[in-house]
């Protein structure tokens, strides 16, 4: 089973494509943490691997992907293949250490880990924006062989970890990370301006399903994963996190043709 989290798409592939290749199920982390109270315990066919697919938050997982790992149980675990995608724009810091103490906590061996470099989709702090196009262009098509390697190994089991941690990583994530996690995962940063037209795209696109429209506007409930999806989607650049303008926007292609309930 390939369990996944994805804002604006990127993992979504990533975890789409492995899916596919592999022929195991893919199962949504947001979906299956609907319920406030979630806990459950899933049932492992004999050969069956266990994958968690998601992007890079400020040098580490998700807080969403961690809280699910946490709440899980696997019935009939006997060392299966474990191993996790970790979608980045460019380097991904102490993932691999922080997601094996979580995972070894519910008895859980990480076996095999990869990092695939996306396009970029960060635009909240000064300094960082999505990339140019022609960039996004290389970074996608550079992916697909990249992918195609990592479901091979993946199929035959492969004890590997090919990862970019890059520069200074404990800094990033033993420091940097806690502060973004202490302070930037909230949507009280969120508001629109007047042209907002209405049309919804930013509660359809969230994943958490965390903001509603009132009075034909969107309002942010306090279930935010900053994954910044609903900034991305925007037609009318309507959207703001604190007051950042002259960003660019980005979606991964196939999130746009195919939506994100299509797995």
């Amino acid at each position: 089973m390939i369990f996944y989290f994805s804002g604006t798409g990127n993992s979504l592939y990533a975890a789409r494509h492995l899916a596919k290749a592999t022929q195991d199920r893919l199962i949504s982390i947001p979906a299956e943490m609907s319920s406030p109270a979630f806990s459950k315990e899933y049932t492992l066919s004999t050969d069956e691997r266990i994958g968690f697919v998601f992007p890079i938050h400020s040098w580490g997982p998700p807080e969403i992907v961690l809280r699910f790992i946490r709440r899980i149980r696997f019935a009939n675990y006997q060392n299966h293949y474990c191993y996790f995608v970790a979608t980045c724009g460019d380097d991904m810091g102490c993932t691999r250490q922080i997601l094996e103490r979580v995972l070894s906590a519910i008895g859980i061996c990480l076996q095999a880990g990869f990092s695939l470099i996306m396009p970029n989709t960060y635009i909240a702090l000064p300094g960082f924006d999505v990339d140019p196009l022609e960039i996004q262009k290389q970074k996608l098509a550079q992916a697909v062989p990249e992918l195609n390697r990592i479901a091979n190994d993946v199929d035959q089991k492969s004890s590997a970890f090919r990862l970019h941690p890059g520069a200074m990583p404990r800094l990033k994530s033993y420091l940097i990370l806690p502060l973004f996690k202490k302070i930037l995962i909230s949507d009280k940063y969120f508001h629109t301006t007047d042209q907002c037209i209405a049309c919804g795209k930013c509660v359809r696109i969230c994943p958490t399903n965390n903001i509603r429209m009132e009075n034909k506007c969107p309002v942010w409930q306090g279930n935010c994963t900053a994954c910044l999806a609903c900034y991305h989607v925007c037609p009318q650049r309507a959207i703001y996190f604190f007051a950042k303008k002259d960003k660019g926007q980005y979606l991964h292609p196939d999130l746009l043709k195919y939506g994100k309930e299509n797995n």
